[in-house]
């Protein structure tokens, strides 16, 4: 049988690395122990011997599964309640959880197992670390080390699981790594002496000393797993093997080490020009540590551009909050939107945010009046045929009828055979019947009626009368030179089809009047105007010779035909611009869509049908506009039921994340607490309600936190039938406990040595206002600026009674003490230090380090 290889344990593990600078931030690519990857030999090893006899290789222990790179190390007053354990790497969401496993190699006998956790060095003699491994056992919990056994019946194999790492208060460092190099001694001890003994007074000194030097440069927020192997023998235990160490795991709440992660931001777009300013939410950051990069790629995801926001220090907000200008895009000229990514770095250890998705729209010197707005159409084909299930219902707007009065004279002819073959592709009776009842001479007629009535025509004659609509918002009036050009250009048109032209000059024609794209044309005046006939007119002409694309023009608002009609909800003309090929899916200078707008101004429900018809309708429904939201977002902020169902039967997406907080349509419906919507979305066969937002938060537990006892039972009950039952309500979405808060004024916003430190403090003269105020509140509460008179050698003041300001004492004694008796802020911060002033000394820290960081 293999016997213990025995190592030469004396100086094991009491050996002290060199003090390493706590500036030294772990890259992403953690360190690995080599021993955590390859069996490390003994010193004293001999796989053969010079009589050629092979031995059995070394025993060593092997890391099965890291441990997660990445945790929340909470501090002991938030360990009530489940709040996850230490998971492994390969853990995920939706299938089993791993944790942290070892095997035992090349050992045969039954073997104790230990995990235990350490600093993290670069060096080879990492040391204990003050905070504490926890696991569960029972009801209760018990620190580390975690001790087990292995044997062959398990294959030497175990996983340490429902582990947590509970954060050690600076004031207790030292205790805390006094006890446990206490213990690592004692079993030390033990081996040496072969029995258990209690330290000597001396070792104990010894230890404090080292505990005391070891806590002034010790990285609280990053940690390793240190795994051992041991054989015991008369209850004393002795390694088989060298230890192996995890990755690093760093604190997820940490400025320093945790995980990046956009929260939130106020807009998601940007001129193609730059210079947008932006509010963007996130988790813990340094001012002086972090940058805001976005960039494009291309279909094989390679960059084809990146740049960084531009900020500075005073742009970063108490670590969660940071104003930048969007940089300038690659192409100032674009003349469409352009999906970039956003994302968060970290320059010390080159970590970076997931990224989200953020658009770079043209800039408003693109988009100005006068410039082409820009677009993406859904149908750059224009067919010369149309079959009559791809027509409207009130296709007869389109054609002429006989009625009295009109200027029966005012004919078009064409005589383009091709046109006369469109005819006959046009399966539509009332096409038909306007061909036949102006007889075989043209190929097509199309009635021109003018602004005026003819004389003698009866009364109610008028073809040019406004057309019923719904009622809207809408109200934009053109100006007066607008309608007389508007009338001009339609009557030039009508006087100019009595010419016969060719159809080259008539698309010629055409093109002069509806296709100047810096102004508001004919067609744009004339629905607003609510000019039927001219209206009905124009849309034959386009229909006619097919300049579909004429629809499209912008005005001097950057608005469509569409975008007209839609708004002032004038149903049959929007129905004949459906016909007429108008791009539903161009937006306006906010990059609202007719259907963004119809939802807006609540627009009829027979608007919304056309709007939503055709084989089209999948390429826009989704559309974006320049904040983020889709028509189904402005349906539920508007709490427009009828708008979302439409919305939804036609096929928008019920779980589209918005690119702001990533919140889906059913969490906006929870945040608007608007049970009939919530009700209907929770009924969509494709909604996925587990979907997170940027802040790892569902609908389903965003609900829970609602003040609405509705709607908790509506989702409550909602869970039940679905089998939600182990949803995790998460009770604190953003909480931090009062040791959290405490220890915040202690983290540093570069990690500083003691001698720079003591280096600032020597330029600093006196307390800012905000310092002062804070310090005098906490010494007035804990009357401790009694003590620190007596220190100051202004105990005089306390007992004479010029202290008993009826504000704040302290304030009184600290002025005193900077302006006359001429004490030091640092001499201020040391007398505080030593009555355990501790948070009154972080903020006097935190004061000194933002002066000069």
């Amino acid at each position: 049988m293999y016997e213990p290889v025995q190592i030469d344990m004396s100086n094991y593990p009491s050996i002290l690395t060199p003090p390493s600078s706590s500036e030294d931030s772990p890259q992403t690519v953690f360190y690995n122990s080599p021993t955590a990857c390859l069996p490390m030999l003994p010193q004293t090893s001999q796989a053969f011997d010079f009589d050629g006899v092979t031995h059995p290789p070394p025993p060593f222990l092997r890391i099965i599964e890291q441990p997660i790179d990445r945790f929340r190390f909470r501090y002991k007053s938030e360990m009530t309640g489940t709040h996850g354990s230490l998971c492994g790497q390969n853990s995920d969401r939706s299938r089993k959880q791993t944790y942290p496993t070892i095997e035992l190699c090349n050992f045969y006998k039954r073997a104790v197992v230990r995990c235990s956790i350490y600093q993290y060095n670069t060096k080879e003699d990492q040391k204990p670390h003050p905070h504490r491994l926890i696991k569960k056992q029972g009801k209760g919990e018990v620190d580390d080390p975690h001790d087990a056994y292995v044997s062959p019946e398990d294959g030497y194999v175990y996983t340490f699981h429902s582990m947590g790492i509970i954060h050690t208060a600076k004031k207790n460092l030292v205790p805390e790594l006094v006890k446990k190099k206490t213990q690592l001694k004692k079993e030390e001890v033990a081996r040496l002496e072969g029995k258990m003994r209690e330290l000597t007074q001396k070792e104990e000194i010894e230890i404090k000393g080292l505990a005391e030097a070891e806590s002034k440069f010790i990285n609280l927020n990053v940690v390793v797993l240190r795994f051992d192997a041991f054989y015991e023998n008369n209850g004393i235990l002795h390694p088989i093997c060298p230890p192996v160490y995890s990755h690093t795991i760093n604190n997820l709440k940490s400025a320093l080490t945790g995980e990046l992660k956009i929260v939130r931001m106020d807009h998601c777009t940007s001129p193609a020009k730059g210079g947008r300013e932006v509010f963007i939410l996130v988790e813990r950051v340094t001012k002086k540590n972090i940058k805001i990069r976005l960039y494009e790629l291309d279909d094989d995801d390679n960059i084809l551009w990146e740049d960084y926001g531009r900020f500075s220090d005073l742009d970063v907000h108490h670590q969660y909050a940071i104003v930048f200008k969007t940089p300038p895009y690659r192409d100032p000229n674009i003349k469409s939107p352009v999906k970039v990514y956003i994302e968060l770095e970290r320059p010390s250890d080159r970590s970076r945010s997931e990224a989200k998705e953020f658009t770079y729209t043209p800039s408003s010197s693109v988009y100005k009046p006068g410039a082409k707005r820009a677009r993406t159409s859904y149908d750059t084909s224009y067919d010369s045929s149309l079959p009559s299930d791809e027509l409207p219902l009130p296709i007869n707007n389109l054609c002429i009828d006989n009625t009295p009065g009109l200027l029966d004279d005012v004919q078009l002819e064409v005589t383009s055979d091709d046109l006369q073959q469109a005819m006959t592709n046009i399966d539509s009776e009332e096409f038909r019947r306007l061909f036949n009842e102006f007889g075989q001479d043209y190929s097509l007629v199309v009635d021109a009626p003018s602004q005026y009535p003819k004389k003698n025509a009866p009364k109610g004659g008028n073809k040019n009368r406004s057309m019923k609509s719904s009622k809207s918002n809408y109200q934009r009036a053109d100006n007066s030179e607008d309608i007389v050009m508007a009338k001009q250009a339609v009557m030039e048109l009508q006087n100019f089809i009595k010419t016969k032209p060719s159809d080259e000059k008539a698309i010629s024609m055409l093109r002069h009047y509806l296709m100047t794209e810096d102004k508001t044309n004919a067609l744009h005046v004339s629905i607003k105007q609510n000019k039927q006939a001219d209206v009905i007119f124009l849309l034959k002409m386009v229909y006619v010779w097919k300049q579909y694309h004429l629809t499209n023009i912008y005005n001097d608002q950057c608005e469509t035909a569409l975008h007209i009609a839609t708004c002032m909800h004038l149903e049959e003309i929007v129905s004949n611009l459906i016909v007429c090929k108008a791009d539903a899916s161009i937006g306006d200078s906010d990059m609202n869509t007719a259907l963004h707008l119809a939802v807006i101004t609540n627009a009829p429900t027979p608007i919304f049908e056309k709007l939503l018809s055709g084989d089209h309708v999948k390429k826009f429904i989704d559309n974006e506009n320049n904040e983020g939201n889709t028509a189904l977002n402005l349906a539920i902020e508007n709490s427009n039921m009828r708008a979302l169902k439409l919305l939804l039967i036609h096929g928008a997406d019920i779980n589209k994340q918005h690119k702001k907080n990533g919140y889906t349509p059913l969490r906006f419906a929870i945040e608007k607490q608007n049970l009939d919507l919530v009700r209907y979305i929770l009924q969509h066969e494709k909604l996925n309600p587990m979907i997170e937002d940027f802040k790892d938060i569902n609908p389903l537990q965003a609900a829970m936190k609602k003040d609405n006892s509705e709607l908790i039972d509506l989702i409550t009950e909602f869970m039940r039938k679905n089998n939600y039952v182990d949803v995790e309500i998460k009770n604190e979405i953003e909480e931090y406990s009062d040791e959290e808060i405490e220890e915040k004024y202690s983290v540093k916003l570069e990690q500083i040595s003691t001698e720079d430190l003591h280096q600032m403090y020597a330029k600093v003269t006196n307390f800012t206002p905000e310092c002062l105020e804070e310090i005098s509140r906490i010494l007035d509460e804990s009357q401790t600026w009694q003590n620190l008179a007596d220190l100051l050698d202004l105990g005089h003041l306390t007992r004479s009674g010029l202290c008993d300001s009826k504000n704040s004492p302290t304030k009184l004694l600290l002025k005193v003490a900077i302006e006359t008796n001429g004490d030091s802020v640092l001499q201020i911060r040391d007398f505080l230090e030593n009555l355990d002033e501790t948070r009154a000394v972080e903020i006097i820290d935190n004061m000194v380090r933002t002066q000069f960081c």
